[in-house]
């Protein structure tokens, strides 16, 4: 499982991007908390070269869409259009799929919300598992079923476990098969500790040291 940075934080994008973490998304709530503006969120996080960049629309419209996806687009034509569940985002993403521009489904919450999004083209899907815990929908069991259903129907969409609370989810969202987990700088810096880690390196140092001598 490969990883997202899930933030709007440039300094935290940097660090991740360092790290090694594969691609960046936000959304517009994330934007508003640290800020900045969209566009120039975009063109400013495209020039740290991440593998994988998506960019949401939100708009009333198709041509709405349509118009600030040209804007995006002129940015970098392989960023990721991720778009919100609904039947409007779903004839977006069908247009999208046809002119062959990536596309993202996100606020992704049960097996049926995951093959109608993947039948209008979706190239990755986010499901969210917090959020479904919180409703009492056992979000680790949503997204097991839907990499199941991806595997055994050899679809090529991607899973990308999102809402990740702690590092319990990114461990199971991992053994479910998800192919990308979206998480907070936080959730990452978490998932990456481990006291026998830092124990034993400071044994090995300690040894090293004497060993030079």
């Amino acid at each position: 499982m490969k990883y997202f940075i899930d933030t709007a934080n440039i300094k935290e994008i940097q660090e991740a991007l360092a790290l090694g973490v594969s691609g960046v998304t936000a959304n517009p709530s994330m934007y508003l908390k640290d800020e900045v503006k969209f566009y120039d969120f975009l063109k400013e996080v495209n020039g740290l070269s991440p593998t994988i960049l998506t960019a949401e629309v939100i708009a009333t419209t198709l041509q709405e869409m349509l118009d600030s996806i040209d804007q995006i687009l002129a940015i970098n034509p392989s960023i990721v259009i991720k778009v919100n569940f609904s039947p409007l985002g779903l004839k977006l993403i069908n247009i999208l799929s046809k002119k062959g521009i990536q596309s993202a489904a996100t606020l992704i919450f049960n097996t049926n919300q995951a093959t109608i999004a993947m039948d209008s083209g979706a190239d990755y899907l986010f499901p969210f598992i917090g959020r479904n815990d919180e409703i009492g929908i056992n979000g680790i069991q949503t997204i097991t079923d839907i990499c199941h259903l991806i595997k055994t129907k050899n679809y090529d969409t991607k899973v990308v476990a999102a809402s990740i609370k702690n590092v319990h989810h990114l461990e199971q969202a991992a053994l479910a098969g998800a192919d990308y987990a979206a998480v907070s700088f936080s959730i990452f810096e978490k998932a990456m500790y481990h006291q026998l880690t830092i124990d034993g390196a400071e044994t090995f140092e300690h040894h090293w040291r004497q060993v030079l001598k």
